[in-house]
């Protein structure tokens, strides 16, 4: 955010309940959740949207539902991949996010999609760049399912950023680790695809481009009824391909980005709603009931903070590494459309011209 003080707290409980309740709620609803009137609320998201603090909505896909699984890789750069992999990665059609990363891996973050009939693809991407030179090292964690834990803002002063109280989180963990955990993430592990067509796929990809299109605007993009439309989205929300819809907000705080890989023993479900107590927004990658991957930020005052909760935690896992990201960016939508073959029905990424990217790029 440009300035946390072109926002007060009543635009703070707005952003909050809108993340909690999802980038479709009413006026209405986000009224009754923050106590402030429907119209007053309507004038507050006009604001917001106007200084670029609120962003269009985003619809939130899950590509394994209709076939394409998804990674997140992290690459140990060789000396020379420093100057090369960015420009390789962004090139690459399956990679769709990417960010330079020091930790256990120092290089690049990257995540991307496979068709589920092709789950090699990366494996065989990741070899062709180390045998090219530019990694050294990598690991690859397959991404089931995910969600986003929303952030809570009544822990953000518009003056001083967050107020958490960790000593409180530190008696949380010590709770949770010690009774049944009333937090459980809401991730499938045995994800089951679902019938889907072309029409299906190019409604997505339109909902995707704009979130916020009335179903006649997408019926005569798509040529359909709008009878069609209402069906076809109801069906895509209800069986999850549309997991929903989140608002986006400019960062809020001057905050840097971490992703901490863990796998764990149990209590797992015990262990992970320890995180989900913090108040900063997650991104939580699932890959087994025992392994996930949590992404959040935080300010470097504390770092110290998180690590001494994370203490606590650490008999409990079997294994972990940090990443801190630096220069995200995203070069293309998460689900590759243009690689949908509309005659068999399936998803045909380039293999061989992502292999002679690499190759290029070590010539």
């Amino acid at each position: 955010m440009t300035s946390n003080h072109s926002i007060d707290r009543k635009d703070l409980d707005i952003i909050g309940a809108l993340d909690e309740l999802g980038a479709k709620a009413s006026a209405k609803k986000l009224s009754e959740a923050v106590g402030i009137p429907a119209r007053t609320v309507r004038y507050r998201l006009s604001r917001l949207r106007r200084i670029g603090i609120l962003r269009a909505p985003e619809a939130i896909p899950y590509g394994r539902k209709i076939g394409l699984g998804e990674v997140f890789v992290a690459m140990d750069t060789s000396r020379k991949g420093t100057d090369l992999l960015r420009d390789v990665i962004e090139s690459i059609s399956s990679f769709y996010w990417s960010s330079e990363s020091y930790g256990k891996y120092n290089g690049y973050i990257a995540q991307g999609v496979y068709p589920l009939t092709s789950p090699s693809i990366t494996s065989t991407l990741l070899r062709a760049m180390q045998e090219a030179g530019l990694v050294s090292d990598y690991h690859v964690f397959d991404v089931v399912d995910y969600e986003y834990k929303h952030a809570d803002y009544r822990y953000f002063s518009i003056d001083s950023g967050w107020t958490w109280n960790w000593n409180q989180w530190y008696d949380q963990i010590e709770r949770n680790l010690n009774k049944p955990a009333r937090v459980s993430p809401n991730m499938e592990q045995n994800t089951r695809l679902v019938e889907f067509d072309s029409n299906d796929v190019f409604l997505l990809q339109q909902i995707m481009k704009d979130s916020e299109a009335t179903q006649k605007q997408l019926a005569d993009i798509l040529g359909l009824s709008e009878t069609i439309v209402n069906k076809r989205l109801n069906r895509l929300e209800k069986t999850g391909v549309i997991k929903g819809y989140r608002s986006v907000f400019t960062p809020i705080g001057n905050h840097g980005m971490i992703v901490l890989v863990l796998e764990l023993e149990e209590p797992v479900e015990r262990v992970l709603a320890s995180f989900y107590q913090l108040p900063f927004q997650l991104y939580i990658m699932m890959e087994s009931k025992t392994r996930y991957c949590i992404r959040f930020s935080l300010s470097s005052k504390d770092h110290k903070m998180f690590l001494r909760g994370f203490d606590l935690i650490r008999p409990h896992v079997v294994s972990y590494f940090f990443q801190t990201l630096h220069s995200s960016r995203t070069s293309r939508p998460p689900i590759p459309f243009d690689m949908f073959d509309e005659a068999s029905g399936n998803w045909e990424l380039p293999l061989e011209a992502s292999l002679q990217t690499i190759r290029n790029a070590n010539s």
